[in-house]
């Protein structure tokens, strides 16, 4: 199966939120600079395999087992090592925040692209995710955005439109997968958001079980009910099952509330304008598709829009 060049699936304990608005600004260290290329890749890496695992299962049915295994494993981790688990209330907002970030993200994507919305499109729609997060963080974080940071925001969405400009095509029958995708966007904005706010208290081992066993319920009442639970397990699904559920569930949205928990929304989001981009890269690498002249003038200006926002300090 040939993949768009821009396809792409697309997946803590934060400080008080006051602290948030008033550190001074400082260099980013090695470590936080690793992270940060981290997410980029891994995030880039889950629309593909997100796509590929659509060729054995419905799109509801993919990301039931998808969180399921994930957040089993990371269970059996936190119960023989001890780790704390969530009650009461912090228990109730990690639900929420992982049914957001995890199971309305990532199953409305996969409704998207499974109802034929292009890969450009969609890589475009979620890529506002940056616009999306940092509006909703200013009234519920009180978080500033600076003049800075909104020109940096604006070249990046730029940049994405610009590289995914030479793939888009309009037509009537995308519409309901064109709202599975504005559905996702809207997830992992108010997700990430509603983490920082409410989950201060986090334990990162159980927490992420915990949402991600959450999201698995959330989505495998439509995979019962609307899908018949439609997968076929063959030699070529599982590592793409695997590589979703422990490097995209466990790995990238780990290293996403890591860097929430020593950044703002605003800043961090700010580095989902390179995943179109860097996807593109690896299916030009890896799947040998041409990289046109938007594509790459749209990644130079994203680059560009990112380390601006990246600038600012939160």
């Amino acid at each position: 199966m040939q993949l768009n060049p821009t396809q792409a699936s697309p997946p803590a304990a934060p400080p008080p939120v006051t602290s948030a608005t008033t550190t001074a600004p400082r260099g980013i260290g090695r470590a936080d600079l690793l992270a940060r290329v981290a997410l980029v890749l891994v995030w880039s890496s889950g629309f593909i395999s997100g796509k590929l695992g659509l060729r054995h299962s419905a799109p509801y049915t993919f990301a039931a087992l998808r969180f399921a295994l994930a957040g089993g494993i990371l269970l059996v981790i936190a119960l023989v090592s001890r780790r704390a688990l969530p009650r009461g209330r912090l228990l109730a907002h990690l639900a929420v925040a992982g049914v957001l970030v995890q199971a309305v993200q990532f199953s409305s994507i996969y409704v998207g692209m499974d109802l034929g919305v292009p890969s450009g499109l969609a890589a475009l729609i979620i890529a506002l995710y940056p616009l999306t997060a940092s509006l909703i963080a200013v009234p519920v974080l009180h978080e500033r955005v600076t003049r800075g940071q909104c020109l940096g925001l604006v070249l990046g969405l730029g940049g994405v439109a610009l590289a995914v400009g030479e793939g888009l095509h309009f037509d009537a029958g995308y519409l309901v997968g064109l709202g599975f995708l504005v559905l996702a966007l809207l997830g992992i904005s108010a997700g990430t958001v509603y983490q920082k706010r409410f989950c201060q208290g986090m334990e990162p081992v159980s927490g992420n079980a915990v949402q991600l066993l959450a999201a698995a319920v959330a989505a495998l009442l439509p995979a019962l009910f609307t899908e018949g639970f439609d997968v076929t397990f063959t030699a070529d699904y599982w590592p793409v099952l695997l590589w979703a559920a422990l490097v995209n569930s466990i790995v990238g949205v780990g290293l996403l509330y890591g860097l929430l928990q020593r950044h703002g929304t605003s800043q961090v989001s700010s580095l989902f304008y390179l995943v179109p981009m860097v996807t593109a890269g690896f299916a030009a690498l890896l799947l040998d598709q041409h990289l046109g002249p938007l594509t790459l003038g749209g990644l130079v200006l994203a680059t560009a829009g990112t380390l601006l926002a990246s600038r600012v300090r939160s």
